[in-house]
């Protein structure tokens, strides 16, 4: 029997990077993609170039049945599941003072929910076949370290570290690992030389000098899922130093106190406030 992945959001950037890597390491794979088709038929070609399976399915995983079919499909073509990589998400960033109940629940169900019912639909199908799988929560830096305008993303962020530690102990029963992979800084297009597609900022400020790459965390996939046997419920984090000496993902490091930033939120969180009480007056 070959090794057989699931990952989902592999039509771009990391998961097309993971998929991509695992194909070259011999393994078959099912990706989903929810509305970038055209690159995940670019996925499927460069697998299929390397001589292994590739099936793709369209899926929206923020529906609440949309991960068990994404599954559903994934162990259907491929006949048995090893690995699940959890990958497909959505990002945001914004204010406390802003945000609406339609944010909250949007990456909720992009980042948390998504991510626990995939997780668990492949985990039921490993146990039942009696597979000693894997699966990858593809979480990131800023699960680890608070960065302004983050509390929504970074928080789910961080509840999937959280999540993935007790899944990995109820799960350890069946000899199934539950890790994360958590990338720093990616640029989506780096070629062989990122330093060259990475802003200057972030060039000059990450200890490592440059950016990281799809690349860089298929390889680090590929590791977790088949040489680091004796690994579970760990987060492997993979930002080239990126929040060691406290830097800012993206920005100058005196993002958090920007006046025109400031005058903005404050300028929408009161108008919200005034709407919110006209109704209340009505």
């Amino acid at each position: 029997m070959g090794k057989t992945a699931l990952v989902t959001g592999g039509s771009h950037n990391i998961g097309q990077g993971i998929a991509i890597v695992l194909a070259e390491h011999g393994w078959d794979v099912a990706i989903t993609y929810r509305n970038r088709k055209e690159g995940a038929e670019e996925t499927r070609k460069a697998i299929e170039a390397l001589g292994r399976k590739c099936y793709v399915f369209q899926a929206s995983l923020e529906q609440a049945d949309g991960p068990q079919k994404a599954v559903d499909a994934a162990y259907d073509a491929l006949g048995h599941l090893d690995l699940c990589v959890c990958n497909a998400g959505r990002d945001t960033r914004g204010s406390i003072l802003t945000a609406t109940a339609e944010d909250l629940a949007m990456i909720f169900e992009n980042n948390y929910r998504n991510y626990i019912l995939t997780a668990g639909a492949a985990a039921r199908y490993m146990v039942r076949d009696g597979i000693k799988g894997s699966i990858i929560f593809i979480t990131s830096s800023r699960a680890e370290q608070a960065y302004p305008e983050d509390f929504l993303y970074g928080g789910f962020k961080g509840a999937i570290k959280r999540a993935c530690e007790s899944i990995a102990l109820d799960l350890s029963a069946y000899g199934i690992r539950v890790n994360c992979v958590a990338p720093g800084a990616v640029w989506p297009h780096a070629s062989e030389d990122p330093e060259k597609e990475t802003n200057e900022f972030l060039r000059k400020s990450i200890p490592l000098h440059r950016s990281g790459t799809p690349r860089d965390m298929g390889e680090a996939v590929a590791y977790m899922a088949e040489k680091a046997t004796y690994a579970t419920g760990i987060t492997l984090r993979l930002d080239g130093g990126l929040i060691l000496p406290g830097l800012v993902e993206g920005g100058e490091p005196d993002i958090w106190y920007r006046p025109q930033w400031r005058e903005d939120v404050t300028k929408k969180a009161m108008e919200m406030l005034e709407a919110h009480e006209k109704e209340r007056k009505a």
